[in-house]
Parts: C-alpha cells; structure tokens; sequence
C-alpha cells in the first residue's frame, strides 16, 4: 500500500513539474529567412526623415518560404508555405532614443502584420499585432532590426492561447533612401523574420487532471 501510495505521488509530482516547465516553454511560432538577393529588392524602408517605416512583400514576388513550426507546417516536413507574402500598415516613427551598446533606435506607434498564402489576400495565416516598437538607425558594428512589445499573434494557422508574443525583423542589404546620401535619413533593407511566444499548457494540465482523476478513482475501488 505504501508503494502504491509513493508511485502515485511521484507520478503527479512529475505531471505538475511537466506541465509547469512547458508553461514557461517558448516555441517559435513563425518564421522565414530572407527571399531578397539584393539590396534592389527590399522588403522596409525606414524612413527617419519623414519618421515613417513600411514594409512588405508583394504577392507577386517568390522566394518567401513562410515556416510556422507552431503548428506544424515546416520546411524539414516539405508542407511550409512557399511564395507566402505579407504586407503591414505604415507604422509611425514617434521619437528616437539612444540605447547604450545597442546604438540609436526609432520609437514606433502601434501596427500590423499580416501573412497570407500564396494567391490568397484573404484570411491570413498569421497575424501580428504590436502596440509599439524599436527600429533601429544606421550604426556601424550594431544590429539592424525591427522588434516590437505589447504583441498578440493569431491567424488561421494559429491556435490555441498564446502569451508573451514577440517578433524581430533582421534587416540585412542596407542600402540609402533614393536621393540620399545620408545614413541618418534613413534606409531601405531585405529582411529575415522569426517570431516566439509561450502556449498556454492546457493539454497538460487537463492531462495532470486526468491522471490525478484515475489515482483519485483507483484508491476508492
């Protein structure tokens, strides 16, 4: 009886440590490296002087292989979702703070990001919302990107709950705004993407629920 006793104890102990530990698991969600070859096709202009950042990738471009690991669709599993394109809402560039180590960054506005299938302009397989971001401003030797806080992700392709949203925007291929010769102006770029966030574990927990159900019904047999 004391064994029993010990096995069921340490089986629940087990599902809850489980169950916690995935609650604070954070998975990519989507994901895509950069279809630009060169710094003639970009997908952002940051533009400092007019304080305005837009970006996208038209439905007829190729090369945009969207992944989205999150709920399965892969490029390792041959089903991700290739020639995908997105387009996002002008985003507003508020203010410019200097970040130490990390160089001078462009504070955003709220915006939105939508990914869609190839050939489709309607019900998007991943959408993101953010409240605000950073973008960050020409500097040599820092790290070009655009990042955002206060996200939510969804989409048709995503489900489940998600907490802790959170997307980045690598730009790579710089190139200066037309007519400028002035990094501070601003910059077009090509751009590689990944974005994360935390599931809710609610399989899990129904899981250790269940199991604490069975213990519960096989001690009163």
């Amino acid at each position: 009886m004391l064994k029993k006793t010990f096995i069921s104890s340490l089986l629940i102990a087990i599902l809850v440590i489980l169950s916690c530990g995935l609650a604070q698991a954070t998975v990519t969600i989507a994901t895509f490296a950069d279809p630009s070859e060169d710094s003639d096709n970009p997908l952002f202009t940051i533009d400092f002087s007019n304080m305005k950042l837009n970006g996208g990738w038209a439905d007829d471009k190729t090369g945009l292989i969207l992944e989205i690991p999150y709920s399965g669709y892969t490029i390792d599993i041959g089903n991700a979702f290739e020639n995908a394109w997105f387009d996002m809402t002008e985003v507003t560039i508020t203010s410019t703070v200097m970040i130490p180590d990390f160089g001078t960054f462009g504070q955003t506005g709220s915006g939105e990001i939508n990914f869609y299938e190839d050939g489709n302009s309607t019900d998007p397989l991943v959408v993101i919302d953010f409240e605000s971001g950073l973008v960050s401003q020409y500097s040599f030797g820092a790290d070009e990107i655009f990042t955002a806080e206060n996200v939510t992700i969804t989409g048709s392709k995503i489900t489940g709950t998600l907490s802790e949203e959170k997307f980045t925007f690598g730009f790579a291929n710089l190139a200066y705004l037309t007519g400028s010769t002035d990094w501070n102006d601003g910059f077009t770029a090509t751009a590689s993407f990944t974005s994360s966030a935390v599931p809710e574990p609610a399989t899990i927990g129904l899981l250790g629920l269940g199991a604490l159900s069975l213990l519960r019904r096989k001690r009163s047999v």
